[in-house]
């Protein structure tokens, strides 16, 4: 059907017999290079067996009903789903263009326990294999959508630099139209996703041409997909989605599991009539799964992943039964249950046993200071449940309508919440308040009910806590659907409970009709803190009315109406001089929001430099130091992170608040921020909302303050430097929108202007002038606004580089100054040229973009078991050992056998770059032409660069002899004995080289000043 649906005029003739060859023969590649070798197989066996699978996943009555257009894309989408795991040897080599490190940071190597956990079980492999293995992760957690972008002919090299088997794929599938091919890509897609129940994005009719048989249900194509991809779990091959019940948290247990994998056979359970008999007429909805391990943990891991496939087979069957249902389609999907009987453990008790919770010792762990550590979070749970149920019952008007009232009664040791949300309903009582771990807000019925609602809670666990101080918990609450008001009186976790009705004129007036009173009477044991403290410490925006009141006390407000209110209270009660500033103005606070989110920082004047620059935490009374600035990040209005928004740790004085269905989620214990896409995207929000301060403050600085583009330049990076110092949650995030802001002053002609990193990537080439005279022209345009170093040179009649064009960018910012900036720059471009005029002091250097290829041996031996060489130096002094620059291929150099001095190369920032046809330009020569693979190259020559390197130290900026190491050759051979590479060097030509070497120049014109520190 397939192959006969080819000819229809809306497919353009395409051949299924041919689309499979071509297919076969790029999916024999997958598992070479190392890459996908061991745990699955891919090949067309794999597609032969699910097309297979396919015959009795689809009942007879449906195949009547199935179009050819239905065929072949569910044909086409078998033979594509699993082609993104393919990865070639170029793909592999230049994973460093793509977000592969990133991935591993912000994924895999993580900075918590689970992430501890990995680094650990991934030092079992080899270097070699630990990098193979972590692309292979990185490779299959992107693979649906890597091979959905090549269907639809899209380059990304964020996911795999591949363009190559792009460029396959749209061959192969060019004679379809781009409609087909958006909905090939989306179902490939699709069996790695959860939203099939999605008919918007997968239609249940969608017509490629006039005829009923060009007409296909794409969701349909996409549930059968994404089971058959489930099912085939036969020994020979372990499917693509298992990853995501294991997940890369076990490299080991996932190779062994793959490779015991003892899978005998996937079969349809045969139906059964009325008297419990065998009939092939009765309906069949239940699959079963025929298996015999020897080894536990092949058991446990399949078991474990049927329990997943049972669940997902469960939702295809809702979503198809839905669809036929409500939309009137005839694709029947009948499977809903995996039969599991047929799996055995031999040598092992026939019964599988699991689990059982002690609810006992259960809820004993839940209401102990395991979860939480902190009896003070007892307050904020119940807060947060009242401000829930206001902000439910209130809406938009919660603000001045919803109350919530906190009381601490010292004499009596009781601690009272009120609020005036919706109250309770006796079932509510019943399914959500007493059952740990069920939350009325998660509800599917709920929700559907109440679609825009996001609340602050959501584990269902909330009440439990109380018990982590008291003994008794009572419970009053009133619900206008309910006759009468309820009051219960909780004892123990681990009792039983009644449940009083009473009149509701009985019952306070406040929560009436609705509203919830709860109250804690104290252990003699508990420890009651500062409930106002604490209070104040969660609750920040609560969109309602919060007070506490402590004893007879007056009642007190907390929270705030804006986080720009809220920051300035806090800086305000973090130190007397804080507070002084503010009053004068000195100090402000600004508040930027956004869809669903909130954030304000603070800034203080700088009397010299006549800017706003980002409030630093450290600037407190000596007395106050100790205290915790009040910074951080709020979900719905509730404090969960004490750190800079962003960072992890406080930098800056900032706090941010995300809300609505957007918002990032929490850890049960509200203690930190889950790393979800939500939470990636809270972050990048806040790192936006400062850029737009420092771009803000370089306009004004031009437009308003009288100061030059160089000047305000110069302090985009100097104000920058506080989002770039700190310990950002995502480096990769910062980087990307910090190489937005306006931070390299460049020239084109006479044309002067501030650009972006990102500006920079719209040019071929660019270049630097390094020279004295530039260098003093740059200090004199810092002070002259709207001039240029080529109007100034034509007024001065001097030429600073005499082969500079008017189409040329030159960018004129100070390389070595500006950390931040310089590794945008030098992430993106390096040296490709450099020419040299001593005539009158200056080096041209030429920057090209970064090739796949290098132009230049490494920068430093870090990430590479060579820094074990320079671990003591490099822990000493936080700064990795800057090594010597070797020209390894494409550099083109002039000008530097001339004059009286021979220079070897010049400086650039605060990098040495030698030229090409440097001493020992020939062992680096010899290393390239040797047949070893790229990596051990690069590491040969990282080596040699290392031993020239060891020459500069403590001589100066740019001169060195080399000479000198010549003495030194024996300790440095039992330095690398201990890592086994001192083969790598031939010692007998380095030292025949270096012997003539007496003084080493590298242009650099901090020679001309008196202050250079050279012979």
């Amino acid at each position: 059907m397939a192959q006969q649906a080819g000819s229809l005029e809306a497919f353009g003739g395409i051949s299924v017999v041919q689309t499979r060859r071509e297919v076969e023969e790029l999916l024999s590649h997958i598992g070479k290079d190392g890459l996908f070798d061991q745990y699955t197989k891919h090949d067309i066996s794999h597609i032969v067996a699910m097309l297979g699978k396919l015959d009795w996943l689809i009942t007879e009555e449906t195949k009547e009903a199935m179009s050819g257009a239905d065929w072949l894309l569910i044909v086409l989408a078998t033979y594509f789903h699993d082609l993104g795991m393919l990865v070639t040897k170029d793909e592999f080599e230049r994973r460093g263009q793509s977000s592969f490190a990133d991935f591993c940071e912000e994924n895999l190597m993580t900075d918590d326990n689970d992430g501890r956990d990995y680094k650990t079980r991934i030092a079992e492999l080899s270097e070699e294999e630990r990098e193979k293995f972590l692309y292979q992760e990185f490779v299959r957690y992107h693979h649906a959508t890597r091979v959905a972008n090549w269907i639809e002919g899209k380059q990304t090299n964020e996911i795999g630099v591949a363009t190559t088997l792009l460029e396959e794929v749209k061959r192969i599938l060019a004679p379809l139209d781009d409609v087909f091919r958006e909905d090939l890509a989306k179902v490939c897609e699709s069996h790695h996703l959860e939203d099939l129940d999605n008919a918007k994005k997968y239609p249940v009719r969608r017509y490629y041409g006039a005829t009923e048989q060009e007409k296909a249900n794409v969701q349909f194509a996409a549930i059968l997909l994404r089971t058959v991809d489930l099912l085939h779990i036969t020994r020979d091959r372990t499917p693509s989605i298992a990853f995501r019940v294991l997940k890369p948290s076990d490299p080991v247990s996932q190779a062994e599991w793959a490779k015991q994998s003892a899978v005998r056979a996937v079969t349809p359970k045969p139906g059964y009539d009325g008297e419990g008999n065998v009939s092939e007429t009765a309906a069949r909805d239940t699959i079963e799964v025929h298996a015999r391990f020897t080894d536990g943990d092949g058991f446990f891991g399949l078991t474990s992943y049927l329990n997943f496939a049972s669940a997902e087979l469960r939702a295809s069957h809702e979503w198809a039964e839905k669809s036929t249902q409500n939309l009137g389609v005839n694709h029947v999907f009948p499977w809903k249950e995996i039969d599991t009987t047929k799996v055995e453990a031999k040598g092992f008790l026939t019964e599988p046993f699991q689990f059982s919770l002690d609810q006992e010792k259960v809820l004993d762990l839940l209401t102990g200071h395991t979860l939480y550590n902190d009896s003070n979070v007892v307050l904020r749970e119940l807060i947060q449940n009242s401000i829930d149920a206001v902000r439910l019952e209130h809406g938009e008007l919660s603000v001045s309508m919803g109350e919530v009232r906190v009381k601490w009664d010292s004499a009596e040791r009781t601690l009272e919440v009120w609020d005036n949300g919706t109250g309770m309903t006796q079932r509510i009582i019943e399914n959500n308040l007493l059952r740990a771990g069920s939350s009325r807000y998660q509800d599917p019925e709920f929700k559907k009910q109440n679609p825009d609602f996001s609340p602050i809670s959501r584990f269902g666990i909330g009440v439990l806590s109380t018990f982590m101080i008291a003994d008794q918990v009572e419970v009053l609450t009133c619900h206008p659907n309910e006759e009468k008001a309820r009051q219960l009186s909780l004892r123990s976790v681990h009792g039983k409970y009644l449940v009083r009705t009473l009149d509701k004129e009985c019952v306070p007036s406040f929560i009436r009709p609705h509203g919830t009173v709860v109250k804690l009477s104290l252990r003699p044991s508990a420890k009651p803190g500062d409930f106002l403290s604490v209070a104040k410490n969660w609750v920040v925006l609560p969109d309602c009315q919060v007070s506490v009141q402590i004893n007879n006390e007056e009642p007190v407000s907390i929270g705030f109406a804006s986080m720009a209110d809220a920051l300035e209270s806090f800086i305000r009660d973090s130190a007397e001089g804080n507070a002084i500033e503010l009053d004068k103005q000195k100090i402000r606070v600004i508040q930027r929001d956004g869809d669903g989110f909130s954030i304000a920082y603070a800034v203080r004047w700088n009397e010299y430099f006549r800017e706003w620059t980002f409030l630093d935490i450290q600037n407190q009374d000596d007395e106050d130091e100790e205290s915790d600035p009040m910074v951080g990040v709020c979900v719905g209005g509730i404090r969960v992170e004490g750190n800079t928004p962003g960072y992890r740790e406080p930098t800056f004085w900032a706090i941010a608040n995300s809300f609505g269905p957007n918002a990032p989620r929490t850890n049960v214990a509200r203690s930190a921020v889950d790393a979800t896409p939500e939470y990636k995207r809270f972050i990048n929000n806040s790192y936006e909302a400062f850029c737009a301060h420092v771009e803000e403050e370089v306009s004004l600085l031009q437009s308003k303050r009288g100061y030059s583009l160089t000047w305000a330049t110069a302090e985009a990076n100097v104000i920058s430097a506080d989002l770039t110092s700190g310990r950002p949650v995502s480096q990769s995030q910062l980087r990307e929108v910090v190489s937005s802001l306006p931070l390299f002053v460049v020239e084109q002609g006479e044309e002067r202007k501030s650009i972006s990193a990102k500006e920079l990537n719209d040019y071929d080439a660019v270049h630097v002038i390094h020279s004295s005279a530039t260098d003093h022209m740059e200090h004199l345009l810092r002070e002259i606004p709207g001039a240029s170093r080529a109007v100034l040179g034509k007024m001065l009649n001097r030429d600073t580089v005499n082969d500079i064009s008017a189409s040329d960018l030159v960018i004129c910012s100070h390389l070595g100054r500006y950390d931040f900036a310089d590794s945008l720059l030098l992430s993106a471009w390096e040296v490709s040229g450099m020419v040299l005029d001593n005539a009158i002091r200056s080096c041209k250097f030429t920057l090209g973009r970064i090739r796949e290829a290098s132009r230049w041996s490494r920068t430093t031996l870090r990430g590479t078991f060579l820094e074990k060489l320079q671990e003591d130096r490099d822990h000493y002094t936080g700064r990795p050992f800057q090594l010597v620059r070797l020209p390894l291929q494409g550099v083109v150099a002039a000008g530097f056998d001339e004059g009286e001095t021979l220079e070897y190369g010049a400086v650039l920032g605060d990098m040495k770059y030698l030229r090409p046809g440097h001493p020992w330009q020939s062992m680096v020569d010899d290393v390239l032409a040797s047949p070893l693979a790229p990596h051990d190259k690069e590491l040969r020559v990282t080596l040699l660069a290392w031993l020239i390197s060891l020459s500069f130290r403590n001589r100066g900026l740019a001169q060195a002899r080399p000479s000198a190491l010549l003495g030194s050759l024996d300790e440095i051979k039992v330095r690398l004995e201990r890592l086994r590479v001192t083969a790598w060097i031939d010692f007998e030509k380095f030292a025949e080289v270096t012997q003539d070497v007496d003084r080493l120049e590298i242009f650099d014109t901090r020679r001309w000043s008196r202050g250079y520190l050279g012979f």
